[in-house]
């Protein structure tokens, strides 16, 4: 039985019907670059299981803090392609980055807004039960990221001018820190920090989560000029993504496990609890476009971003051959637009 099913997988692999694993030192090399958060799970489930080899491809990952920390990595030459989430990206476009955005990292392909793993969290004793109770006081966040996006995008629709709060820059892995030692009134972050907060601050409790405010999503981006000479390079990319996508949604408890290997603090039990407020859908849908939208009116408003600016960098060929071609990748979820 063991050699009639080792036959067959080798009568498939050489149909083609299987991807054959390139040893390290024959495919070629990339450095991908991802922030230090469960949104680019799907990057170190790639790594650590061996998928973008599998589609011939050698990827290092490189984690920092923030989105703006990789698009400075990518133009350095740093890196080869980064995630971005589309809270930041608009604003690297207006600035002239020229990129192919090739596969979603992180978000849902059939809803435009999505943010389950965005909360605020109050610190305890500091009297806020409601959003008009931010007034005077001091937020910790990463500023130019996701959680600065949607506390004053939640801020906005509850009435409350955000220039009435204090917006302090916080970086990720310091903001538990932060609201336990008081520097803090309240924290607008994502997971794994709002649960950290919750469990490690006595008192500390969820004054909004999710709601419909932003998108926490965003696009795994190339340099243009990659896209155009190394097409192929780019397609095993995006296959193995996808392939690291599958990977993520059907195996999230393993998943999970695999995000404590590269995130500093994060623990196995947190991890599992957490991974399922998000979402790894890798497609490029109209709800991608329309989350671009969005997010730009934000940014306008915030006067983070001075002139409106359109998603021309969004090149949806890649990921819809890489459907094409492989359907079992996609078939768990749900219709697009």
């Amino acid at each position: 039985m063991r050699v009639l099913r080792r036959m067959s997988l080798i009568a498939a692999l050489v149909a083609g019907l299987l991807p054959r694993v390139v040893p390290a030192g024959e495919a070629p090399s990339l450095t991908l670059g991802a922030t230090n958060n469960l949104s680019s799970i799907v990057a170190f489930v790639g790594v650590e299981k061996g998928l973008f080899l599998q589609y011939g491809l050698d990827v290092k990952v490189k984690v920092l803090n923030t989105g703006m920390e990789l698009v400075k990595g990518l133009q350095a030459g740093e890196l080869q392609a980064i995630t971005s989430a589309v809270s930041n990206f608009p604003v690297a476009q207006e600035r002239g980055l020229k990129v192919k955005s090739v596969a979603t990292f992180f978000g849902c392909g059939d809803i435009p807004t999505h943010d389950d793993a965005l909360a605020i969290v109050a610190g305890p004793g500091r009297g806020i039960a409601k959003a008009a109770d931010l007034a005077g006081k001091t937020v910790g966040t990463a500023v130019g990221g996701t959680g600065d996006l949607y506390g004053q995008a939640y801020l906005r629709k509850q009435g409350v001018p955000p220039e009435r709060v204090r917006f302090l820059n916080v970086q990720p892995g310091a903001q538990v820190a932060a609201l336990q030692a008081g520097h803090v009134d309240a924290l607008a972050t994502w997971e794994p920090q709002v649960t950290m907060a919750l469990e490690k601050v006595p008192g500390a409790v969820v004054l909004v989560r999710g709601g419909g405010y932003v998108c926490w999503c965003g696009t795994m981006h190339v340099p243009a000029e990659l896209a155009g000479r190394s097409p192929g390079v780019v397609k095993n990319l995006v296959m193995g993504w996808a392939a690291a996508s599958h990977y993520t949604r059907r195996h999230p408890d393993e998943a999970g496990e695999i995000a404590t290997h590269w995130i500093p603090g994060l623990e196995v039990p947190l991890a599992q609890k957490v991974i399922r407020y998000m979402h790894y859908d890798p497609r490029i849908t109209a709800a991608s476009f329309q989350a671009f939208d969005d997010a730009v009116v934000l940014l306008i408003e915030q006067k983070k971003l001075r002139h409106k600016v359109s998603p021309t960098t969004y090149d949806d060929h890649f990921i819809v051959e890489v459907m094409r071609e492989h359907p079992e990748l996609f078939a768990d979820l749900p219709p697009a637009p």
